[in-house]
């Protein structure tokens, strides 16, 4: 869309792990009402917009099914809403599922903000998918990783071109004047499918090959490449030792902080030598612009937020409404950074009323 690629991930990057991790509903409709908006705003022109409705509908029925389930299967909170008969599931004498019971409004709100994390998890991630060029985020694929995008990207092609095929070999037979009556009916609409399918590979295969596709690949390169796999196996290592020990040495965390920042600084090194020895063409240049700049900073700023007063207090996204339900906390800064998602919209205004005008 309007925005660079890069711009998009960190939109994806702010928005995301507040998502993840939080079970606030005050904090989880803001977000909502947030990713909403830049749909309403920006998304609708893409080729994509219709899947956003199939996104919300599914996180609707799914938020529905939590917020029935839950209440039914666990009894535990103080508040007792009404009492339903029980059913009982038992295997091997033992009791599988309860269902009825006592209905506490615990349970019941619990179910309900279950729901509604999984909605916007799934809305956040139909935003996205409405708002960001697919081509476009392909190619910002680091260039050591080419085998991985070309196979995305024959992937990601794979149905839409056999759709049109099929789409197009359909309407040729009905012009011949053949009709579809049965399965017999169909040989004549798969045999050329299947002929043009094996056209196609064989073209991308000789467009490959013309352009020298893994022909950049040196012999030292792959004399290197036992002592790279090797350095990304101690950076991990580094990581995951770091990451261990901040866990488990309270008096010493700063020790496992400073290797897992080193195994991190290890491997983007590592991974910054293997992109800048593959060379890649590119043709047409992304631009980045000053509202690029501000949806960036923005995005990272709220990031930074979140994680500070995170690391401040590890319960400030935190609701549990049992033993006995109390109305969530809300932090107005935190609300305030979860607005971050809304910047798109907010840094290119005049851009979006002119692509409104006829």
């Amino acid at each position: 869309m309007m925005y660079h690629t890069t711009t998009w991930l960190l939109w994806l990057l702010a928005t995301l792990p507040p998502v993840m991790l939080t079970k606030n509903p005050f904090y989880l409709t803001i977000l909502l009402l947030a990713v909403a908006v830049d749909y309403g705003t920006i998304g609708r022109s893409s080729l994509a917009a219709s899947s956003w409705s199939v996104f919300l509908k599914t996180g609707l029925v799914l938020a529905a099914f939590s917020a029935l389930l839950n209440p039914l299967t666990v009894h535990y909170g103080e508040t007792i809403l009404f009492t339903l008969p029980r059913a009982t599931l038992k295997a091997g004498g033992a009791v599988f599922l309860e269902l009825g019971g006592r209905i506490t409004l615990e349970a019941l709100s619990y179910g309900l903000t279950n729901g509604l994390s999984l909605m916007a998890i799934l809305l956040v991630f139909a935003t996205f998918n409405a708002l960001v060029n697919h081509h476009k985020l392909l190619r910002s694929i680091p260039a050591f990783m080419y085998q991985t995008g070309a196979v995305t990207s024959i992937a990601i092609a794979f149905v839409p071109q056999m759709a049109a095929s099929l789409q197009e070999i359909r309407e040729a037979q009905m012009i011949r004047g053949h009709r579809f009556r049965g399965i017999r009916d169909l040989l004549p609409l798969f045999m050329p499918l299947l002929t043009s399918s094996l056209e196609r590979a064989i073209q991308l295969a000789e467009s490959m090959e013309a352009r020298g596709f893994g022909g950049s690949i040196s012999q030292t390169d792959r004399q290197r490449e036992p002592i790279r796999k090797l350095s990304i196996a101690l950076a991990l290592l580094a990581i995951l030792i770091g990451a261990s020990w901040y866990g488990y040495f309270s008096a010493s965390r700063w020790v496992g902080g400073l290797l897992a920042m080193g195994g991190v600084l290890l491997l983007g090194w590592i991974l910054r030598a293997m992109g800048q020895q593959v060379e890649r063409s590119r043709y047409r240049h992304e631009l980045w612009r000053r509202q690029d700049t501000f949806v960036s900073a923005t995005s990272l700023l709220s990031l930074a937020v979140f994680a500070f007063l995170l690391l401040l207090d590890k319960k400030a996204l935190a609701f549990y409404p049992y033993p006995r339900f109390e109305l969530p906390t809300f932090n107005p800064i935190i609300g305030l950074a979860l607005l971050a998602p809304v910047a798109p919209v907010l840094g290119f205004p005049g851009r979006i009323e002119r692509m409104r005008k006829p």
